[in-house]
């Protein structure tokens, strides 16, 4: 048994609450492991400790009162449904910034008395942004028909590197070689 379970079952074991194999196993863990052994002395001057205090009672008011506090606190379902108290949840304080933003922005572009001039500048930097994007892509196919051009002398040359595990009879020969030379 590991550490963690005889920590778990050192307090059943105490107060003999433990079946007769698992007490047994428990017995061998203990007689093997100082530091679980430690523990068990620490629980027992505990036990020992408090054999010393009286057992309290409790009237019969206080349990009553102290078993309906539960029921107090309970929300009605109508209550519940009514609640909006996950919105003042912290993992949701990004997303309204992000929403506050995006209001203000909104509001900006709604309310603005140059509407024409703020859509046809919009309209001109999305016209622009596009125009270099279709760039972008014209020159990324170039390159790419040109690497085509010189795909098989690359693919040899990677090969010839051995990053992809090229000719390894071919290294090993090599690698060999020099050896036999000082050797002799």
């Amino acid at each position: 048994m590991t550490c963690d379970r005889i920590e778990e079952l050192l307090s059943s074991y105490l107060e003999e609450e433990l079946d007769a194999a698992e007490r047994n196993r428990v017995e061998e863990h203990l007689k093997t492991c100082p530091s679980c052994s430690f523990l068990l002395a620490g629980l027992r001057e505990v036990k020992g400790a408090f054999r010393g205090f009286p057992e309290a009672e409790l009237s019969e008011g206080l349990r009553s009162k102290l078993y309906a506090i539960p029921r107090q606190k309970k929300p009605s379902r109508l209550r519940l449904k009514l609640s909006l108290d996950f919105l003042l949840q912290p993992s949701l304080q990004p997303m309204f910034a992000a929403a506050t933003v995006f209001m203000i922005l909104v509001s900006f572009y709604v309310f603005n008395p140059n509407k024409k001039a703020v859509d046809r500048s919009i309209d001109r930097n999305l016209h622009l942004g596009y125009s270099q994007v279709e760039k972008l892509y014209a020159k990324a196919g170039f390159w790419a028909d040109r690497l085509k051009a010189y795909k098989d002398n690359i693919l040899v040359s990677i090969k010839e590197w051995n990053l992809l595990g090229g000719n390894e009879d071919k290294i090993l020969k090599e690698e060999e070689s020099p050896w036999k030379k000082r050797s002799s």
